[in-house]
């Protein structure tokens, strides 16, 4: 069987290109249902992301052999809606494959391919799926203190699902239960073994929905980790009220760099209109006790969230700034297939296009909130970025930590503005 990545390339020249960990982890589900070694043969991965292939070539490639096409982003929901033009495209061209993925398995269309479910999927080792991780770049951020770094990157999993039900997230949509399954401490250690042995891995992302969700879980595999003192440069997905000083602490010695924090909102009263159950005064507590343990803070924020207007959109980029995070990621609210957000939004609200979801598009159509249009919540969300980077004091902080080549970085990275005529011709007024 052939797994296939479709070619969905983030349009900005400085993306990472992440590893298809997805395909790897079906390449594996196909083999034995026991552990397999680090040496036996998989089934096949054509990564046409990674090699820039077209559609075209992405067909003749395929050829006659049997084959799933795998619409799953890095991100899961934001990367991987502008796959499903691309995998719709190509099942015109082969309509005997098959498909999976996370928006798949929401719309649950014909010739579905099922994904393993986390009680299989966490005895799985994807990482010998895949030969060549030097190809692949992490991304700049993960590397800001040698952005010429970026290459022998990887992603692992330690568990699967998430227990929590945001309504903007669509995650139970791909794993049908709320239930988290998790890889043993051991096995993981193993994997990043392998991958630091046999294939010269450093960088590493935890894909985890939640990496600090049992903490017995992360203390194990960094004692693992640190015993073997490996120089890990490793980030991970947290959650401001699991964490704590010891804790931190732990993960900085195991080699995580790095932990991404879904802050979302500065608003008490949006964050618990989304479900969000995390309060303003837990971030702040989070990010000091962060910072102080020597980890570096990626923040993701949300603007156009169902109680948004234009006051509370500002608090929460005036919070963004007051908590010196040393990345952001900065998304508009959309209301992907699988989640509540997607169940309670009238139809015309929704994207007519699977490209529209695209947090980069040029016809990004994110949701209206109850009192603000589209096109105003995508207008303060491009500026937002903008004003957050080109910030002094944000660059003075970059200066100090990682140098003036991360502050040049950012500079460059900010004349890339795929939407510049679109939305920063708008000017709605504060409301």
């Amino acid at each position: 069987m052939l797994i296939v990545n479709p070619n969905c390339k983030n349009p900005s020249p400085m993306a990472a290109i992440e590893p298809p960990i997805w395909c790897a982890l079906l390449a594996g589900s196909l083999q034995s249902p026991l552990p397999l070694p680090y040496d036996a043969p998989g089934n096949t991965i054509l990564d046409a992301e990674l090699e820039g292939l077209s559609i075209d070539e992405t067909v003749e490639r395929i050829g006659l052999e049997p084959c799933v096409l795998v619409a799953m982003g890095a991100n899961p929901s934001a990367s991987s809606t502008p796959k499903m033009d691309v995998v719709n495209e190509l099942r015109k061209r082969i309509p005997g494959a098959y498909m999976a993925g996370l928006h798949p398995a929401a719309l649950r269309g014909r010739r579905i391919f099922k994904i393993p479910s986390p009680a299989k999927l966490k005895y799985l080792s994807p990482v010998i799926e895949i030969e060549d991780y030097s190809q692949y770049r992490a991304h700049n951020w993960h590397c800001l203190h040698d952005l010429n770094d970026r290459g022998n990157y990887a992603v692992i999993y330690t568990s699967f699902g998430c227990p929590f039900d945001c309504s903007y997230c669509n995650i139970h949509s791909l794993y049908k239960t709320r239930k988290v399954e998790f890889k043993r401490p051991a096995v993981v250690v193993e994997d990043i073994a392998y991958l630091v042995y046999y294939r010269g891995v450093r960088n590493i992302k935890i894909a985890d929905e939640l990496f600090v969700l049992n903490e017995e879980h992360v203390n194990a595999i960094c004692d693992g980790l640190i015993e073997r003192n490996y120089n890990l440069n490793m980030w991970a997905y947290a959650r401001v009220d699991m964490v704590n000083p010891p804790l931190l602490e732990k993960m900085k010695k195991a080699g995580i760099d790095w932990l991404c924090y879904g802050f979302e909102a500065g608003d008490d009263s949006v964050l618990e209109g989304a479900g969000k159950n995390q309060t303003i005064e837990q971030m702040f507590a989070a990010a000091e006790m962060t910072h102080q343990a020597g980890i570096n803070i990626l923040g993701n924020f949300m603007f156009g969230l169902p109680d948004d207007n234009m006051r509370s959109m500002r608090a929460t980029l005036d919070m963004a700034k007051e908590l010196k995070c040393e990345w952001v990621n900065m998304y508009a609210a959309m209301a992907y297939p699988g989640s509540k957000l997607y169940e309670d939004t009238p139809k015309e609200h929704l994207p007519e296009k699977w490209a529209d979801y695209g947090q980069y598009s040029r016809n990004s159509k994110p949701l209206p909130t109850k009192h603000l249009t589209s096109e105003e919540v995508l207008w303060f969300k491009d500026n937002a970025f903008r004003e957050y980077f080109t910030n002094p004091d944000y660059q003075s902080m970059i200066r100090n930590k990682f140098g003036q080549q991360a502050v040049d970085h950012i500079k460059e990275m900010l004349e890339w503005r795929p939407r510049a005529k679109e939305t920063h011709s708008l000017t709605p007024s504060l409301k």
